[in-house]
């Protein structure tokens, strides 16, 4: 772990509140495709088959390098260097569990900007952790006083902040896409290959400028494999249309402008994962809830309540839908798995009780009421 609080750029004890970031660093899992060796010196190294990357550094440690420079800046900005999150969060679990016992709703919109400060939450930038941290506070502290009441014990702070820094950490590191291989020679064209001379990535384009002549006309190449945005090609595509790519933002604008695109069969390229899994493939979509599900995952939240009566589309391997066994049209299948998809990744509006149990919509944003 030291080796890896000093790649990080970190202090243990200037630090130490986000030690656990380091923790998780030094035992994260080797992305798919890629390899690690040593090196000529006996160092480890890594290696991705398909884009020809070589690194010496742990291929995910600069995505935890980012994570950590975003949450010092919070921690600047909000001026809480150094403050401890258990205290306080011991605090804010106590006032949740006291409106449980007061049979109110037990978050508050003021709860849920404190517990955003403690975690490092920028709730007018971080839509959908926002929604999923206050999703877990809410059924952790039900669970919790369940507990204390039937045990007399108090609130477990340990297992709720492990869920939630998960959580954080899927969302900002484990999740985050690679940055697309840019040309070295040709601005804003993605490479395509990499010189196994020179080491350099380049577009075919400009492979063919700097190697026609001299000595460097005898270089060979190894193909660089990047899935690539036709329209923006520094970003990496998300979904195929009629043989062609588009990130998510391309493809809503390119629709937009062309409706019957929407028509055509749209592939989402990686497959579709479970909400509540999201290690497992989605295999149904729930049209009510309007999210995506393992079958194990949809059946184990949809055994009791009013879920009960929800009718799942069944969702096969090409990301066609089915109800009732009867295929949906491509155009209702690409709107609705889109809408499962931003339904997701959530907006600015986020949904709270008040004490008589009404409902109000609080936009994370601009901190209005509706």
């Amino acid at each position: 772990q030291d080796e890896v609080l000093n790649i990080l750029g970190m202090d243990p004890k200037s630090d130490e509140q986000l030690i656990w970031i380091a923790e998780h660093a030094a035992r994260v899992e080797l992305p798919p495709d890629w390899v690690e060796f040593e090196d000529d010196e006996g160092n480890p190294a890594y290696y991705h088959e398909k884009t020809k990357r070589l690194t010496t550094q742990h291929p995910v440690i600069s995505k935890y390098k980012d994570f950590i420079v975003k949450v010092r800046s919070f921690q600047e900005r909000r001026g809480t260097i150094g403050q401890k999150v258990k205290p306080h969060l011991a605090v804010l679990m106590n006032e949740v569990l006291n409106r449980i016992h007061k049979e109110l709703p037990p978050m508050t919109v003021e709860l849920m900007e404190r517990l955003a400060v403690l975690l490092y939450i920028d709730t007018a930038l971080e839509h959908t952790l926002t929604r999923r941290v206050k999703i877990a506070i809410e059924s952790y502290a039900e669970e919790q006083y369940d507990v204390a009441v039937q045990a007399s014990q108090k609130a477990d702070m340990d297992s709720f902040l492990t869920e939630v820094r998960m959580e954080q950490i899927r969302l900002e590191v484990l999740s985050k896409p690679d940055a697309v291989i840019m040309c070295t020679e040709i601005e804003g064209q993605p490479a395509r290959v990499k010189c196994d001379q020179c080491k350099d990535f380049f577009s075919l384009e400009g492979f063919t400028a700097t190697h026609s002549t001299g000595k460097r006309r005898n270089h060979t190449v190894e193909k660089c494999e990047q899935v690539v945005c036709s329209i923006y090609t520094d970003q990496l595509a998300t979904c195929e249309v009629e043989q062609t790519l588009f990130c998510d933002r391309a493809y809503e604008e390119v629709a937009t402008r062309q409706p019957h695109l929407r028509q055509k069969r749209k592939k989402i390229l990686g497959g579709l994962s479970c909400s509540e899994y999201p290690t497992r493939v989605a295999e149904v979509l729930c049209e009510d809830c309007s999210d995506l599900y393992s079958w194990e995952a949809y059946i184990e939240l949809h055994r009791r309540g009013n879920r009960v009566t929800h009718v799942p589309l069944r969702l096969d391997k090409d990301g066609i839908l089915y109800r009732s066994g009867v295929p949906c049209s491509p155009e209702e299948t690409a709107r609705l798995i889109d809408r499962a998809r931003k339904a997701r990744e959530g907006g600015p509006w986020l949904a709270f009780q008040d004490d008589q149990y009404n409902t109000f919509w609080f936009n994370l944003e601009d901190k209005a009421v509706s």
